[in-house]
C-alpha cells in the first residue's frame, strides 16, 4: 500500500470515523480505523458493533486529493492515527507499507512508524440496507427534529426502549416522540409522499449523525428490519434499532385544558436559571404560582430560597399552583425557539404541555412534581 493524500480530507474523513470508535472495545480491530484503498478512491471504515460508519474519499479533477501508487488495505488505531494526522503540518501525507503490517506516516522530513492489524481481522460490516423506500430530509429539518426531541430521552438503561427516539411514519406524517416517561417531546412532520414504518433509533447515535451532517444540504434515509442508515455527501452511517415496542404516548396528552397561560420565553427562562443551584436531594424542583396578574416562582431547600415573578403576557382560566423540574421547564421552552411559550394545563397534579402559539406541529410534555411547600 503506497498513497499520497491532502492532510485537510483525510483529516475530516477520519474526525467523522471516530465517531464510531470505542477505545474499550473487547474486539482489538475496532479500535482501529480500516483503511482501503483502490485506484482512485480511499475508504475509512469505523464501527463499534452498534454504529458504523462508511467514508471515501476521491481524486477529483485532478485535484490531487488522493494520489495511489499502490492499492491495499490495512487497520491502523484511530488514536494514535488522528494525533499524527493533527501534528504534522505540510499539505500532503505519505503512507506507506514497509514491512508486513508496518506503516510509514510521513510529510517532508517528518516520519512516524507504527504498526497496524491486517484488514482481515476486521469484522465484515454490511453496509447495504434492504429497503426499496429511502427518503430525504433536508439537513436543517433533520437537525430541528433531533434537536427538538432527542433531550427528552431517558439516560437509564431500566428501560432500553426509552433511551431512543420513535420515528413512525403514517401516510404523509412523520410524527417523532421521546420520553423517559417524565416528560414528552413530540414532534410532527408533513412528508411529500406516504410511507409506513415504527422504528426506535437509539438517541446517542442520533446525535453522532446531527453532529455529522454539519455542511450537507440533505440527508437521506434508508430503514430495513434491523438497522437505520443516514447517506450524506460519500458517507454513510448506520445504525441498530432498539427492539422493545415504543409506549403509546399520544395518551399522555390531554385533551382539554382549565388553565391557558402565555408568556415571555425570555423572562420565563431567566427566571428559571436564577433558582436552577436551588436543589434538594439532586433535583431543582420549582413551584409556579399563576393568576390574571402575572407568574410567581418559588423554589427553596433547607439553606436557601428564592420567590420571583414576572409579568405574562395573558392568562385564562382560574388560579393555579403547580410545581415541576426546573431543568425539564429549561429543557421544554428551549427546545420551542419561539419568543412566545403557551402553557396549558389541566389541574395541578395533570401534566403540563408548552406549545408555540399557533403552531401544533410540536409540543413538549412535563409531569407535574408533588409538593409540600
Amino acid at each position: 500500500m503506497n498513497f499520497k493524500i491532502a492532510r485537510r480530507e483525510f483529516l475530516n474523513a477520519l474526525n467523522l470515523s471516530n465517531r464510531a470508535i470505542s477505545s474499550n472495545s473487547p474486539l482489538p480491530s475496532l479500535t482501529g480505523v480500516k483503511i482501503v484503498v483502490s485506484a482512485d478512491t480511499l475508504t475509512l471504515i469505523s464501527s463499534d458493533s452498534n454504529i458504523s460508519i462508511r467514508t471515501v474519499i476521491e481524486n477529483k479533477d485532478d485535484s490531487n486529493t488522493l494520489i495511489v501508487e499502490e492499492e491495499g488495505e490495512i487497520i491502523i488505531d484511530a488514536k494514535y492515527l488522528s494525533d499524527i494526522t493533527r501534528k504534522l503540518d505540510d499539505d500532503l501525507i505519505s503512507f506507506e507499507t514497509v514491512d508486513g503490517t508496518l506503516i510509514r506516516i510521513s510529510t517532508g522530513h517528518s516520519e512516524y512508524r507504527i504498526n497496524g492489524m491486517r484488514a482481515f481481522e476486521y469484522p465484515d460490516i454490511n453496509f447495504e440496507v434492504n429497503t426499496t423506500d429511502p427518503f430525504e430530509l433536508e439537513t436543517s429539518l433533520f437537525s430541528e427534529i433531533i434537536e427538538q426531541t432527542a433531550f427528552a430521552c431517558s439516560d437509564k438503561d431500566i428501560r432500553p426502549v426509552l433511551t431512543g427516539v420513535n420515528f413512525r411514519a403514517e401516510g404523509s406524517k412523520l410524527y417523532v416522540n421521546a420520553t423517559d416517561s417524565y416528560r414528552l417531546a413530540s414532534k410532527t412532520i408533513d412528508l411529500d409522499r406516504e410511507l409506513r414504518f415504527n422504528i426506535t433509533v437509539p438517541a446517542k447515535y442520533l446525535m453522532e449523525v446531527y453532529h455529522s451532517i454539519t455542511g450537507e444540504k440533505s440527508v437521506t434515509i434508508a430503514i430495513d428490519s434491523q438497522k437505520i442508515a443516514f447517506l450524506f455527501g460519500n458517507s454513510i452511517i448506520q445504525t441498530r434499532l432498539l427492539d422493545d415496542a415504543f409506549p403509546d404516548t399520544s395518551r399522555l396528552i390531554p385533551d382539554h385544558f382549565t388553565q391557558t397561560l402565555v408568556v415571555n420565553s425570555r423572562k420565563l427562562l431567566n427566571i428559571v436559571d436564577r433558582c436552577s443551584f436551588i436543589k434538594s436531594d439532586g433535583k431543582n424542583i420549582v413551584k409556579l404560582s399563576i393568576n390574571g396578574d402575572g407568574m410567581q416562582v418559588n423554589s427553596l431547600n433547607q439553606a436557601v430560597s428564592l420567590n420571583d415573578g414576572i409579568d405574562i403576557i395573558s392568562f385564562e382560566g382560574e388560579p393555579i399552583e403547580i410545581s415541576c423540574s426546573g431543568k425539564y421547564l429549561e429543557d421544554a421552552v428551549k427546545a420551542l425557539k419561539s419568543e412566545e411559550v403557551v402553557m396549558c394545563f389541566s389541574g395541578e397534579l395533570r401534566p403540563i404541555i408548552l406549545k408555540k402559539e399557533g403552531d401544533d406541529h410540536i409540543t413538549q410534555l412535563i409531569s407535574p412534581v408533588r409538593t409540600y411547600h
